[in-house]
């Protein structure tokens, strides 16, 4: 992924991937889009940075995590030892509300993905009665890929959202050491977020001429 901090200008000129079948080409040249084919371009950098802005929260979540595995892990090693039942200690509430707050933004995050989805799905019925004997809007994907594309790039992120919001709820009532670690694991390594899904944003980005 690209780093947070590098995010997709809507509407600015980019580098256009040259195909003679796009009937835009001369138009991403001069960066003067219109109609659908600015709305898909801008949906497409609207959702390269969303993801930007998760990427931010998923770090800052995993600072958070491990926070509270230095808060835990001590006090889960004496209970090992002594038979304790303490599971929670100083300091602990306040390194979870500030997960909380991380998960609330990140499902807000998701919440602006299905707005985009629904978006490019209401270009794509816009378009479609059109789109039949026409060229390519870009390159070379049909007008239905750009729904499909943001749909599954969405349903992962859902997916995530509600894996993470999980690791919010369970990870401060954490009985053993191996639990906590299951936990960050599971928020580190996101399933849901596949190299699949960074595929998919990659080739959503070279179709509308981000890349």
């Amino acid at each position: 992924m690209t780093p947070a901090n590098n995010k997709l200008l809507i509407n600015s000129q980019f580098s256009p991937v040259t195909v003679a079948e796009s009937p835009v080409k001369k138009i991403l040249q001069c960066g003067n889009l219109t109609g659908n084919v600015r709305r898909i371009r801008d949906l497409a950098a609207e959702l390269y940075n969303l993801i930007q802005d998760w990427n931010t929260h998923h770090i800052l979540g995993t600072q958070i995590l491990n926070n509270i595995m230095e808060i835990k892990s001590p006090i889960l090693i004496e209970n090992a030892a002594n038979e304790s039942s303490i599971i929670y200690a100083e300091k602990l509430e306040e390194q979870c509300e500030k997960l909380d707050e991380t998960v609330r933004n990140m499902n807000d995050i998701v919440m602006k993905l299905i707005e985009g989805s629904q978006q490019m799905h209401s270009v794509e019925k816009l378009e479609y009665p059109s789109s039949v004997k026409k060229a390519p809007l870009f390159i070379t994907w049909p007008i239905s890929k750009y729904g499909e594309v943001i749909g599954k790039i969405c349903d992962a992120y859902e997916c995530e959202v509600r894996a993470k919001t999980i690791v919010k709820e369970s990870v401060a009532h954490s009985r053993t050491n191996q639990e906590l670690k299951y936990y960050i694991i599971t928020w580190v390594h996101q399933p849901y977020v596949d190299t699949h899904i960074e595929l998919l944003l990659e080739s959503l980005l070279q179709e509308t001429g981000h890349r």
